[in-house]
């Protein structure tokens, strides 16, 4: 509940640096051992991406790289943006759709009485996001019990098996306000929730983590503080879809959550496009990271358009500044998927590219293009 939030950005040039500096002291004293007096204050990165779909498209990519009798190889389609998340000390994704056992069909499931699709998503996609450098992922979201119980079981054992730890959904009363992880010596908590569902609830509300009021997450939040987090980090799943900028709705909910202290940076999913990054009550909240990989923003397509194809990569270092005190740095990374193969791709340095496409660099252009006037700063 101590945590001071904040960014600083800042610069000096080296030649004036050089200039101001006094004369070296080579003196007996001056040289003698050096002893610190407060330690170094310790430091790490998290990266968080957009809603994993993997619709038909994103399928048939991956099945086309299979080989030695496997059906889908997601190698290819992470491929461009796996030196970037496996830089980071914790990687986190959010996992919008359950996934399947081992040689499951994948696909659609039917219709749900709520409107949507029902989605399940092939064992082997948690083989592809470990291989792609992630360690975590959210998977509360309106996808997560559409398979029902078997659905949220299947999902958290095909992460277990790969070594990815996850939250958002629970296969126990336990196992939905999971402990604090360590991440380069700093205790960090990753809560993920979602504020509806495209289904009935379960039964047991410790299955899905559907707060029904601020003051639920804000309870959590104190409750894995007591429990030794130094560091929380929140994923929330939204309900409106395609909006530029988050509803009054969810922004008063993350202001409540924010306002009550202890959240050092909140990551929301659902829109399906890129939304601001904002700084709120002294933390810093990504509106919406868009998609990560989906089949959306098909040629022609009236409702999904191209600014699904986009999403934001959320790069963002802790450092120390004191005790139980963080400054939090963001840094944004936009990410596009191919029109046609679904692979995902930095922009910036895609579109720059002399090795792509002349066509590809230009969809790379046009990702850019939208998605400048919500995020400026963009890398």
């Amino acid at each position: 509940m101590f945590v001071v939030i904040g960014c600083c950005w800042a610069s000096s040039s080296t030649a004036a640096t050089r200039a101001a500096a006094p004369a070296l002291d080579r003196s007996a004293a001056a040289t003698a051992a050096a002893i610190r007096v407060d330690p170094p204050g310790r430091t790490f990165t998290i990266v968080a991406t957009g809603d994993v779909l993997t619709e038909n498209a994103v399928l048939v990519t991956a099945a086309d790289a299979a080989v030695n009798g496997t059906r889908y190889d997601f190698d290819s389609v992470f491929g461009p943006v796996t030196p970037i998340i496996t830089a980071a000390d914790l990687a986190i994704c959010h996992m919008e759709i359950p996934i399947g056992s081992p040689g499951e069909r994948a696909g659609i499931y039917g219709r749900s009485a709520f409107g949507g699709n029902l989605l399940l998503a092939p064992a082997e996609v948690a083989v592809g996001l470990r291989d792609a450098g992630y360690d975590r992922c959210s998977t509360a979201s309106n996808h997560s019990y559409d398979l029902g119980l078997g659905g949220i079981d299947s999902t958290l054992a095909r992460f277990d098996e790969v070594g990815i730890s996850h939250v958002g959904t629970a296969r126990s009363a336990a196992e939905s306000l999971p402990a604090p992880i360590d991440v380069a010596g700093v205790r960090v908590a990753h809560l993920s929730y979602t504020r509806y569902s495209n289904t009935v609830q379960p039964r047991d509300p410790w299955r899905l983590n559907f707060p029904g009021t601020a003051r639920a997450v804000i309870a959590d939040v104190a409750a894995i503080r007591a429990a030794g987090a130094e560091v929380v980090v929140l994923s929330i799943h939204v309900s409106q879809e395609l909006l530029r900028g988050p509803t009054s709705v969810d922004r008063a909910f993350v202001a409540a959550i924010t306002a009550a202290g202890g959240v050092d940076l909140v990551i929301q999913h659902g829109p399906h496009v890129v939304q601001p990054l904002e700084l709120v009550n002294g933390t810093w909240v990504y509106w919406s990271v868009g998609n990560f990989v989906s089949a959306m923003g098909q040629p022609g397509a009236t409702r999904y358009g191209p600014p699904t194809l986009d999403g934001l990569l959320a790069w963002v270092r802790f450092t120390e500044t004191g005790p139980g005190r963080f400054e939090v740095t963001p840094t944004t990374v936009l990410l596009c998927s191919e029109i046609l193969s679904r692979i995902v791709r930095p922009a910036v340095e895609s579109a720059e590219d002399p090795g792509l496409p002349s066509a590809l660099r230009g969809q790379m252009r046009d990702c850019i293009e939208r998605s400048l006037p919500l995020v400026p700063d963009l890398r």
